[in-house]
């Protein structure tokens, strides 16, 4: 809201001794302030106060550089826009790429993963997010928390999404072909 706006909402109320007249300026402008709060912005303040550096891809979404332990750079990716689940519940993804393996998934790979994936994973899980234009499959760890999530479990997500997919890749470096 400008500082014009809230003035002659301010100036509205200070004149006018109807209490109807005042109650719907002040509803409007409590509306267009809530409105203006957007979801996006939540979540490029909370990147910013974590002081990671991030680019907003042709999508809209995130991708922001989070060190791991050894001082390593890690892409992960940050969803500009929530999926609601339910009328109040909204979440957000985290992903990111840990390998893009030619062909076929190695043999026993998936169920090794879905494995590890409920022993051991706390905040999100392993996915197969398509084939590339090269016919490789994109193996990536996601991570999906509430659109309310703090700054402390945004921080979290982040870091887990990140060293587990750095991990796998790893691991797998040699099927990726770089």
């Amino acid at each position: 809201m400008t500082p014009l706006a809230l003035i002659s909402i301010l100036n509205l109320m200070m004149h006018n001794r109807n209490p109807f007249r005042l109650v719907v300026p002040l509803l409007l402008s409590l509306f267009f302030i809530l409105s203006s709060c957007s979801a996006e912005g939540s979540i490029k303040r909370q990147i910013k106060k974590l002081n990671l550096d991030y680019r907003i891809d042709s999508e809209g979404d995130y991708r922001v550089q989070v060190i791991i332990p050894g001082d390593r750079n890690v892409e992960v990716g940050v969803s500009a826009h929530t999926e609601s689940l339910e009328k109040d519940v909204s979440v957000r993804d985290i992903w990111s790429v840990a390998a893009r393996i030619p062909g076929k998934l190695p043999e026993g790979l998936a169920e090794n993963l879905l494995g590890d994936s409920w022993s051991s994973r706390e905040f999100g899980s392993w996915a197969l997010a398509g084939t590339t234009s090269e016919g490789k499959q994109v193996l990536v760890y996601i991570s999906r928390i509430p659109e309310s999530s703090s700054i402390k479990v945004l921080h979290a997500a982040l870091m887990d999404t990140a060293e587990s997919a750095r991990g796998l890749h790893d691991a797998l470096s040699e099927l990726e072909g770089d």
